[in-house]
């Protein structure tokens, strides 16, 4: 239940445009068979978003809204609460989750059991009642070299087919519904604010969990339903970007120089052909034109440096500017 009173979980939501989802996100919260707490931090919604919000807020002395005049990205949204947080956990939670109502009372309890740990994940599912991967054994060079390259609706689907969901220390689990020791995320600092919005925001974090001695674990006994995320239609520039910036600058900062050149230059290569392939796709097909330019975009970005910047999240309004030129030519 959403609660003032002694909250055993803080909850930390993020927002951006989230009308269609964050309602029946809030309402698994108040079922929840614990206390909790739940900030919702909202990037600047042009939607109806922040009236839900405060209406929400109106209902429940637990609910605390903040409202950010601009979008500062998912990592540094979600670290501005931390210092408010008073339950002994917290869970970062995405808008598009619906949480089962012992999944909050599941997650703490694992963590209660077993002082090493400090991060757990629960099991994902589509709202068709099918699993999907939340987890991640390694992330490193090859890994960020198969998911940069390989088309996602492609990998997503091969992914999900074959993995299996036994309980088991991992590398990270997804930051869609983390719970995290709330004293570790302190220690921590919270996420790295220079990822604006990509995976690796995640993996940063456990890993540097691990480094202070605690594991990361995914424990499938405790189920949430992810709404969104099971295809990624046409090729959107700005996600691009921000996940293209997000793994050089984490190879950059975890495993150093060579392996994030390495990466630069598979980027570049793959975004070379791309580029040209739809280029010429397009002469029979006008609309491949987009993907053609978009790609093109993206070689003058990588060849600038632009995306080897740690700095790109928090000077982004190049990156929306372009993107808002590349959408009006779609």
């Amino acid at each position: 239940m959403i609660t003032a009173e002694n909250p055993i979980v803080s909850v930390i939501i993020v927002t951006y445009n989230s009308q269609d989802e964050l309602a029946a996100c809030l309402d698994s919260l108040e079922r929840q068979s614990i206390a909790c707490e739940v900030f919702v931090v909202d990037n600047a919604s042009v939607d109806a978003t922040p009236t839900i919000i405060q209406q929400f807020a109106a209902r429940f002395s637990g609910v605390y809204p903040i409202f950010n005049e601009k979008n500062i990205g998912l990592a540094a949204a979600n670290n501005q609460p931390l210092h408010r947080c008073r339950g002994d956990y917290v869970l970062i939670l995405n808008p598009d989750t619906v949480l089962e109502p012992d999944t909050l009372l599941q997650l703490a309890s694992y963590l209660d059991q077993r002082s090493e740990i400090g991060v757990v994940g629960p099991k994902f599912h589509f709202d068709d009642g099918s699993p999907h991967t939340s987890y991640h054994y390694n992330w490193s060079f090859w890994n960020i070299l198969l998911w940069r390259t390989v088309p996602y609706v492609i990998l997503r689907a091969l992914y999900d087919r074959f993995a299996r969901y036994p309980e088991a220390e991992v590398f990270f689990v997804s930051g869609a519904c983390l719970m995290i020791r709330r004293q570790l995320f302190e220690a921590l600092g919270g996420y790295d604010k220079n990822y604006f919005l990509c995976v690796e925001d995640a993996a940063d974090l456990c890993l540097r969990a691990r480094k202070k001695g605690y594991r990361t674990v995914f424990y499938p006994k405790a189920r949430i339903i992810h709404i969104t995320g099971r295809s990624r239609e046409g090729i959107n520039y700005f996600a691009r970007v921000l996940n293209y910036n997000g793994c050089l600058y984490y190879l950059q900062k975890h495993y150093g120089a060579a392996p994030s050149a390495g990466i630069w230059m598979v980027l570049l290569s793959s975004s070379l052909i791309k580029a040209g392939f739809n280029w010429m796709l397009g002469m029979l097909v006008p609309s491949r034109h987009q993907f053609s330019t978009i790609y093109a975009v993206l070689v003058r970005d990588l060849l600038s440096g632009r995306l080897l910047r740690a700095d790109l999240s928090q000077n982004i309004g190049q990156v929306i500017a372009d993107d808002l030129v590349l959408r009006t030519k779609q």
